[in-house]
């Protein structure tokens, strides 16, 4: 897995181990401890930067290393495996990861791993109150418990608005964005991963955490091409099942239709974007954007659903 990681605030190159111990540790990202297996110094090569709310930093180890760290309580972190291998102990679980590997740290975990030399990670720092607030403001519902991540570790999509937007990030210079364009960024952001992680929180009225596999699998197909017309039987061949074996599908899992399912996770996408997107100007472009066309249904669709007409939503955020 490759990310072109070509802007940084920080690059050390062969430096001590100390020195990744203290980047981490000032950065935000906890006490770590490493110990060698070798006879050997070891080095570490590292990327770090801040891009708005969020830390990332990009590191590798020259020689095998076990490594303790200790609990962050006000953060969550994106752990991406680049190259390499890592076995890691956590919840009284072990996992071994291998390049492509990904997963989401919950905050107050410890984590005991074993880095092997050719391991390079990423990791992305999000703080916890950022998560949360991105969350609700993207509409997404989540319980008295918090945003709560499955321990799992997912294949990280190579396409889609996760793997574009983190890239972006590592490769923008912040320099040049306003406050806002960096907080958008980050807020899009947090909002891929609550579609690509597994977790508790669902996406208003449309169930996020349906039982069913075919369920699930729609909705990530939808939310990675949110802007297309897609059609019933795009979906159904998605599924390898029949029209008919998806609308009895969609009845009994959701209560709608696979049509009315779209158009309220597009519904939902146009609400966070009038919200979020300084940008905008009016609404028929947004509507427009992600297939709207009638434009005097699309705002009762808006209404039914979100509760106030859309122009409503675009003046009130636009201040």
């Amino acid at each position: 897995m490759r990310f072109d990681f070509s802007n940084y605030d920080l690059q050390l190159v062969d430096a001590p181990i100390q020195s990744l111990a203290d980047v981490l540790l000032e950065k935000g990202f906890g006490k770590h401890d490493f110990i060698e297996g070798t006879l050997q110094p070891t080095l570490t090569t590292l990327k770090f930067k801040t891009f708005g709310a969020l830390s990332i930093i990009e590191y590798s180890l020259s020689v095998p290393v076990q490594i303790s760290s200790t609990t962050v309580p006000d953060a969550y972190f994106l752990q991406v495996i680049l190259t390499g291998r890592r076995l890691e102990h956590s919840h009284n679980a072990e996992r071994a990861l291998k390049a492509g590997d990904s997963m989401i740290i919950m905050p107050n975990t410890p984590i005991e791993a074993h880095d092997y030399a050719d391991c390079k990670k990423l990791i992305v720092r999000i703080p916890t109150d950022f998560l949360h607030q991105a969350a609700q403001e993207f509409g997404y519902l989540s319980s008295t418990s918090g945003i709560i991540f499955s321990s799992v570790p997912n294949q990280l999509p190579m396409a889609g608005p996760l793997f574009n937007l983190l890239n972006d990030m590592l490769q923008q210079d912040k320099s040049v964005l306003g406050e806002r364009p960096l907080l958008y960024y980050c807020k899009l952001l947090n909002s891929a991963i609550l579609n690509v992680f597994d977790n508790n929180v669902r996406l208003g009225s449309v169930s996020k955490n349906s039982l069913h596999r075919y369920i699930a699998r729609i909705r990530h197909y939808v939310l990675d091409n949110i802007t297309r017309d897609i059609t019933i039987d795009e979906l159904a061949s998605l599924c390898q099942i029949s029209r008919k074996s998806l609308y009895n599908l969609f009845e009994r899992e959701t209560g709608l239709t696979p049509s009315t399912y779209v158009r309220r996770l597009k519904l939902e996408r146009v609400h966070a974007e009038l919200k979020n997107n300084e940008r905008i100007k009016n609404v028929t472009q947004v509507a427009l954007k992600y297939g709207f066309t009638n434009l005097g249904r699309f705002s009762a669709q808006y209404r039914e659903q979100i509760g106030e007409l859309p122009s409503k939503t675009l003046r009130d955020f636009s201040c």
